[in-house]
């Protein structure tokens, strides 16, 4: 769901470390509140900036020292409530995917199979579909869902009218039956709601998820991965808060409330990745359903953007509107959003060459990055991957659902291409 916006600089002090312990702290108290008691934007950090640009030169000029770095963040125990005793075999992994190419299938669909998952894969697809794509879900064991589109009925376009405007103007004109009411990016949340009813082996926990910029490295259900209780909706980078225009704009002018101000500012959900159990994940797609319609009601919550799907699961659980859902710190929980990390160190990549007149920007994207020696395709002062060069939580242990790997653009895709993801996403998933 997520499209790249233009990014805007937001001040946010703090050392990392701490900010690391103060993660752990408050999913402490989260997991404490709870048992007693929703595709994302980002934008740039000039602290952050800062942080990016160290490890930049630490890497380039001490590996040892950023070996110690990386060994003093890691922490024990990042997600603290029960394991599972089963594996995935009743679970459920859903997503929007349609118009695709084969390749991003396969790396969506394939490294979720290559973890071990057992259980089902839905996704919904604009018929027709390609020949090879049908027969690659056959093989894959995966239920596909044809949409079908048709005018909105909120405002329709003349034949002459759709052949002069842009795919994304048309998009906000063309809806998905039977939810002509909504906007078709907005539909995802009822359709997979009745395919969820519809599916009588999908008895266990569910992911629902963004598919183009998503893959697996360990099953999100296996046994001896985190239970699911509940709704589990997941933070981005902690520079990433609801002051961003994505929330504080629509809420604002929809609800009156103004989520760039206490007490309703706070770190930012994505919207592209939630978890829970088969009727939590019901409840709260009917939830995200039933205020998308009180929106469309609304002229004040009208708004010719894409992505404001965000807001409304912003908006939801940050006023205590999804029942029985927790907040998870990014990098302590099934999901790692890497967006707002990999645009900064793609940003400041580029930079750091240029800094040195040693590449221009298209040269900047072939270029490995800095510290990138062996099986680490970056170096390890960046804290982002083990030394088998996957992506890591902040215990180290191997993330289960990466999501927004493509904003580290070629320097990472090269490194699928020659480096040790390759039996992974090599091939495209193959």
């Amino acid at each position: 769901m997520i499209d790249r916006i233009k990014r805007k600089r937001s001040k946010h002090a703090g050392n990392r470390f701490t900010a690391v312990f103060k993660s752990v702290f408050l999913l402490v108290f989260l997991v404490y509140a709870y048992s007693t008691s929703s595709s994302c934007y980002f934008t740039t950090s000039t602290n952050e900036r800062h942080d990016i640009r160290h490890s930049v030169n630490q890497s380039a000029t001490s590996n040892t020292n950023n070996e110690q770095t990386l060994n003093q963040r890691k922490v024990d125990g990042t997600y603290l409530g029960q394991l599972r005793t089963e594996g995935s075999q009743y679970a459920t992994v859903m997503a929007m995917a349609s118009g695709y190419e084969l390749n991003t299938y396969k790396r969506f669909v394939g490294s979720l199979r290559k973890t071990g998952f057992e259980g089902n894969i839905i996704l919904g697809v604009k018929e027709p579909l390609e020949k090879e794509i049908k027969q690659y879900f056959q093989e894959q064991n995966v239920t596909f869902k044809y949409l079908k589109l048709v005018d909105c009925s909120f405002g329709t376009w003349s034949e002459e009218e759709k052949k002069e405007i842009d795919s994304h103007e048309l998009e906000r004109k063309t809806c998905a039956h039977p939810y002509n009411d909504i906007k078709l990016r907005w539909s995802r949340f009822p359709l997979m709601r009745d395919w969820l009813q519809e599916c009588e082996t999908c008895t266990g926990p569910v992911l629902v998820t963004d598919a183009r910029d998503v893959f697996f490295q360990r099953d999100p259900f296996e046994k001896g991965a985190p239970e699911v209780t509940g709704l589990q909706v997941f933070q981005e980078h902690k520079t990433q808060t609801t002051a961003h225009w994505l929330t504080q704009w629509p809420i604002k002018d929809c609800k009156g409330i103004d989520f760039a101000q206490a007490p309703y500012k706070s770190t930012m959900l994505c919207s592209g990745t939630t978890v829970g159990t088969r009727d939590a994940m019901i409840a709260y797609l009917n939830d995200m359903h039933q205020e998308m319609i009180l929106w469309m009601k609304d002229p004040k919550c009208w708004f010719e953007i894409n992505g404001d799907d965000q807001s409304i699961h912003n908006y939801l659980f940050y006023t205590n509107k999804l029942q029985n859902a927790i907040s998870v710190p990014n990098r302590m929980g099934i999901v790692n959003t890497v967006g707002v990390q990999g645009a900064k160190i793609l940003d400041d990549h580029h930079a750091h060459l240029k800094a040195k007149q040693e590449s221009d920007e298209s040269q900047a994207e072939e270029t490995p990055f800095v510290g990138a020696k062996g099986k680490r395709w970056i170096g390890a002062g960046f804290d982002l991957i083990d030394d088998e060069g996957h992506f890591v939580d902040f215990d180290g242990a191997r993330s289960r659902v990466v999501h927004q790997y493509d904003r580290l653009g070629e320097p990472f895709e090269a490194a699928i291409l020659q480096g040790p993801l390759h039996k992974l996403l090599g091939q495209h998933g193959e």
